[in-house]
């Protein structure tokens, strides 16, 4: 069966993984699950299927995808960053399909022009890009699935050039040649592999809550969608007052993940009484909102 994993290092991210349990739980799916972790976490102490790696690095989170994955090692592995949610009953199963037949499968997260700037970067970092232009686009690095046998390589380059050029304690945006830190390295060696050897996934089948309005025409097989990513730097978790603006999607499953439905991992985030009013779309909640946006 293949293995999930997810990695959760401070700023509260271990609430976001949790949630995210829980919702792999809620759709059916049984699969084994580690967490990689800066901190034993208590709260998994006595939940079945679930195994924690507790670091022993200072690194940034992000740069610790591929490291989680090799450390516990599966024949078959699928990543979640902590801040997304499964929706869908059938995706997993549905990836597990196309693993047998040992296919890395990333998501599109942009249409990529043969002569954006970032393609001399890629080759530039990693030589092994061909002069030849196949892909069309700019992928997650937030999900990705794939086999040991088949992509064992591929994780270990991507770390290398983290490594190599990014400054591993360091978050997003802090490199100005590759912006998007383990994504845009990420994309330098996907960028070299045969087409016909990924599957992919794109808007609406995944939903990056970022993004104010869906580009794609809804033809995607999971309805609404198989999971959502909350891309928007203002997590559930960390949300102190009332915002000015109504619970998003990734909100209101957050919540029910976290407060509701909250099996099999039972915590309890520090909310105020004035965020949950919020969370639970009160009236009150919503005037305040409303006199928010005239001020």
């Amino acid at each position: 069966m293949t293995t999930i994993y997810t990695v959760c290092t401070g700023q509260g991210y271990k609430y976001g993984a949790f949630a995210l349990i829980n919702s792999i739980r809620a759709m059916g799916c049984t699969n084994p699950v580690v967490v990689g972790t800066d901190v034993h976490l208590t709260e998994l102490d006595t939940v079945e299927g679930v195994s924690q790696l507790v670091f022993d690095t200072d690194w940034n989170g992000t740069n610790l995808k591929a490291y989680t994955i090799l450390n516990i090692p599966a024949e078959s592995f699928i990543y979640f960053d902590a801040d997304i949610i499964l929706t869908s009953k059938t995706f997993i199963s549905e990836l597990e399909k196309l693993l047998d037949n040992n296919k890395l499968v990333v998501p599109v997260d942009g249409i990529l022009s043969e002569s954006e700037i970032r393609r001399i970067y890629w080759k530039e970092i990693y030589p092994g890009t061909t002069d030849k232009i196949e892909h069309s686009w700019y992928y997650n690095a937030g999900f990705f699935a794939g086999t040991l046998k088949q992509h064992k390589q591929l994780l270990l380059d991507w770390m290398e050039l983290n490594k190599k050029h990014l400054d591993l304690k360091a978050f997003l945006f802090d490199n100005d040649r590759l912006p998007m830190a383990d994504q845009d390295t990420l994309n330098a060696v996907l960028q070299t592999l045969p087409l016909n050897s990924m599957v992919t996934i794109q808007v609406p089948d995944w939903r990056p809550l970022n993004l104010t309005f869906n580009p794609f025409f809804h033809i995607g097989n999971f309805r609404p969608h198989a999971f959502l990513h909350c891309t928007d730097k203002n997590k559930s978790w960390k949300i102190k007052k009332i915002p000015s603006r109504s619970p998003h999607t990734y909100d209101d499953l957050w919540y029910q993940y976290s407060f509701k439905n909250n099996y099999p991992v039972s915590f309890n985030p520090e909310i105020s009484w004035w965020v949950k009013q919020w969370f639970e779309r009160t009236l009150i909640s919503r005037i305040v909102i409303k006199l928010k946006k005239f001020c």
